[in-house]
């Protein structure tokens, strides 16, 4: 990278530290603006139940299942959840006769509210399309004969498609032949009617249903698909309450206003792995190569908050202990990416060229190896953060990010700095602690 000249140096070191003071205050210092307040980026990014506590809904079954039946059932809640944002949900069967589910506990009180509302949205009862409000007049249930539910647009308006099989065909046919209007029910409860004409029906095998916005629709679509498992739950029977972290130091049934909710050995470990990657990276570069580590720990700082940044981005992001996992894997991509230009221009400077000349030439034969190896990455966890689902996902997006700040780090911030630095140091060796191969060879 070329020099660059004191009165430039000048001003870019003024708008690199207003920068980092303001994106370091929005990004990790809570602030409060008389009724508002900013939690801060960090403090708005969920973690996962084994992180930081959540809440559960427990809820029974509303007769005797097979295993096959509760499996089913358990795998569409979990699609549900995902499709809400709930990554990394746990759903699971207790004694053949409840189902339980828990989720990450929401940072922001109204993100708690529509916690809790989704989970009493569970338990909507039977979906049902009838003649009449009578039970006596139901023909369609979704448990029996809906094979999907489906979104679409079409003319700028939004569609909820119900997917008949065989038999649903069948039974919605026969409900069209004795009836002009059909009563949508939820859990035996009417909760809308719409007039069909039957001679304009081509086909029996869907039955698209007109909303206004899209939010309805989707909220519609996920009722339709929890009204349609194998399993129906007790709706008046429902316990939801907040629970502490798994291995948390307090118990399951956690108040989230409690001094140790959410703490657990889990988080403390992975937050120290973390530290240890960034702290051991800091002190070798500084050791190695003198004051480039400190322009490592400014390129750092620089990293964590465009990192934070994207992942506030994805609402449905929830942090858990293999997500703890790709960051410290994630840091020290950056690390090894950096080392990989430090390298070159330590060998570049041992052959006898100048400071400067050796920043230059060390640059130009790094980028090659440090692109190729970040392309590499950003691809390979790309392609799991889009076809993976769950924890998974949120991992390939995660070490993702970081391949690609890798690149831009090692390639734009870290030479940047450098060279802001050679605009005060006229190529002086000392601040980057480096020998000339005679120097070593006289030691």
């Amino acid at each position: 990278m070329k020099p660059t000249k004191k009165k430039a140096a000048k001003v870019y070191i003024a708008i690199i530290a207003i920068v980092a003071v303001l994106a370091s205050l929005f990004t990790f210092v809570p602030m409060n603006f008389g009724s508002y307040s900013f939690t801060s980026l960090l403090g708005a990014i969920s973690c996962s139940t084994e992180l930081g506590g959540g809440v559960y809904a427990e809820y029974e079954m509303d007769g005797e299942y097979s295993n096959v039946q509760i499996n089913n059932s358990i795998q569409i809640i979990k699609d549900v959840l995902a499709s809400e944002g709930y990554l990394s949900s746990s759903v699971y069967s207790t004694n053949q006769n409840k189902i339980r589910i828990e989720i990450g506990y929401p940072l922001k009180s109204s993100s708690l509210k529509a916690s809790y509302s989704f989970l009493q949205a569970v338990a909507v009862g039977d979906f049902e399309l009838r003649s009449s409000s009578a039970e006596k007049d139901t023909y369609v249930v979704g448990s029996r004969h809906i094979k999907s539910v489906e979104l679409s647009n079409y003319n700028s308006q939004t569609y909820v498609v119900l997917n008949f099989n065989k038999d649903g065909e069948d039974a919605y046919k026969n409900l069209l032949s004795v009836a002009t209007t059909v009563y949508v029910c939820m859990g035996g409860q009417v909760m809308t009617s719409m007039q069909v004409d039957s001679g304009s029906t081509s086909s029996y095998s869907s039955m698209p249903l007109s909303f206004s916005d899209y939010n309805s629709a989707k909220d519609f679509a996920m009722r339709v698909k929890l009204g349609s498992m194998p399993i129906t739950l007790a709706k008046d029977v429902v316990n939801i309450n907040t629970m502490g972290s798994t291995l948390g130091f307090g118990s399951m049934t956690a108040n989230p206003n409690a001094k140790l909710f959410g703490v657990n050995a889990t988080k403390i470990a992975g937050i120290v792995a973390i530290v240890l990657v960034i702290i051991l990276g800091l002190v070798f570069m500084s050791i190695k190569y003198g004051v480039i580590g400190a322009f490592q720990a400014l390129a750092l700082l620089f990293d964590t908050i465009i990192a934070l940044i994207l992942l506030w981005a994805f609402p449905w992001i929830e942090i858990s202990f293999s997500s703890l996992i790709a960051l410290a894997f994630g840091y020290a991509c950056i690390f090894a990416s950096s080392l990989v230009y430090t390298s070159r221009f330590e060998d570049e400077y041992k052959q006898g060229k100048t400071i400067t000349a050796g920043l230059e030439s060390g640059y130009k034969k790094s980028v090659a190896s440090i692109l190729a190896t970040g392309i590499a990455l950003t691809i390979i966890f790309g392609v799991v953060a889009i076809v993976a689902s769950g924890e998974i996902k949120v991992f390939g997006l995660i070490t993702c990010i970081f391949s690609m700040l890798s690149m831009f780090s090692s390639l734009i911030m870290l030479p940047k700095f450098i060279s802001i630095f050679e605009a005060f140091n006229d190529g002086a060796i000392k601040p980057y602690r480096l020998q000339k191969r005679e120097e070593e060879t006289h030691e």
